[in-house]
């Protein structure tokens, strides 16, 4: 147990040291695997469509001729002769598969019909009106890469390919409890708690958020035991600080739990705690937003790639509108905007009061800071 704050990479060397990465995978049914992160790449086991498909009503030839024998229809879904010989033709549908060698498919009204032979009508009735065998995708291409998200439009698609299962990571159970006995009889959810849980579901998680309870160590202790068995991580939201009202630390000690470590040179977030509870990780967040937000998105990351688990992060290279220099071994979490000046990200600084809410509405990206970081460098911009 650290007693003193750590630096950002101390915490996520330790946090490495405390969870055994096991790839929490499982193989999922097509429509099951939606919204859930792909664990290997997708790939075409078959050309798809197998053959080549009219979009067209009208009649495929193999040649360009002055006329054509007749020889039948093609209906739908019917497999259609393998070959098709020049002086051939078989009246097709849209969506008909067609010979392998087919070159055209005449439109009816561009073809004149006469005792059982075609005759195109001008030279312009020769187009190719079908789609090539493997044109959606062909046998052995990936159509979705391993860390995307499968999302209904992609698994619809590889419904129609012939794909029937998927592999995906699971999705994280996350528990978060609002602690506060300011909060409790409040109408509607926990601003905070609310905040987090809609970063965590970004994160491709499944988190419900719980009603608050007071500052007391029994009561914490008690809605700690009866909720940790039941998710992945366990969020508290509240009573990380100093006074003696903030009884976080001690309610989960007293429930069984092991500190591995409280406080982070991080800022905002720095009161932030990590421990141990019957094997799973449990994070004490601050009960302010923007410390919450910021220690939520340096950490939990952390911990699900080290529990196995995926999550899903956007960033962005953006180029930083003004310098900044952050204190040694601190790391500074920044809500920014990113701007686009003619065609160039810009990663622009708010001036965000502590305890204010606004950053709700005007930040788009983080920025984690380490060190100093002049004007005009390229940084990494965390899309949120």
């Amino acid at each position: 147990m650290s007693k003193e704050a750590l630096t950002l990479m101390e915490a996520k060397m330790i946090i490495g040291s405390e969870l055994k990465e096991s790839p929490k995978i499982k193989q999922a049914p097509l429509f099951e695997g939606i919204n859930h992160i792909i664990a290997e790449d997708v790939v075409c086991e078959k050309n798809f469509p197998v053959l080549p498909k009219s979009t067209m009503d009208g009649f495929v030839v193999s040649s360009k001729r002055e006329k054509y024998f007749i020889k039948g229809e093609i209906p739908l879904k019917v497999r259609p002769p393998y070959h098709l010989k020049a002086e051939d033709t078989y009246q097709v549908y849209t969506g008909s598969f067609l010979p392998i060698n087919s070159l055209y498919v005449i439109k009816k009204e561009m073809a004149s019909i006469n005792q059982g032979m075609l005759l195109p009508v001008t030279e312009t009735a020769f187009e190719k009106n079908f789609i090539d065998a493997g044109e959606d995708c062909k046998k052995g291409e990936t159509v979705i890469e391993k860390g995307k998200v499968l999302s209904p439009r992609a698994a619809s698609f590889l419904s129609m390919a012939g794909i029937k299962r998927v592999k995906v990571y699971k999705m994280p159970k996350v528990g978060i409890l609002p602690v506060g006995t300011e909060l409790v009889g409040r109408t509607g959810p926990d601003l905070t708690g609310f905040i987090i849980k809609r970063f965590a579901e970004s994160m491709i998680s499944s988190a419900e958020l719980m009603g608050p309870v007071p500052d007391s160590v029994d009561k914490i202790s008690r809605a700690i035991l009866k909720l940790a068995k039941k998710y992945d991580v366990l969020l508290t939201i509240g009573g990380t600080g100093a006074s003696n009202r903030d009884l976080t630390t001690d309610a989960v000690l007293a429930s069984g739990g092991k500190l591995v470590f409280k406080g982070i040179k991080i800022q905002p977030g720095r009161t932030t705690g990590f421990f141990i509870f019957n094997g799973r990780p449990l994070i004490a967040l601050p009960g302010n937003a923007q410390a919450a937000v910021t220690a939520f998105f340096v950490i939990l990351p952390e911990i699900f790639q080290k529990m196995g688990f995926a999550t899903i992060s956007t960033k962005e290279k953006a180029v930083l509108k003004k310098s900044i220099e952050v204190p040694e071994g601190w790391t500074r979490v920044f809500f920014a905007k990113i701007l686009n000046h003619n065609g160039c990200k810009l990663a622009e600084i708010l001036d965000v009061k502590p305890h204010t809410l606004r950053f709700l509405l005007e930040s788009d990206a983080l920025l984690i800071i380490s060190g100093r970081v002049s004007e005009g460098s390229l940084v990494d911009a965390l899309l949120i």
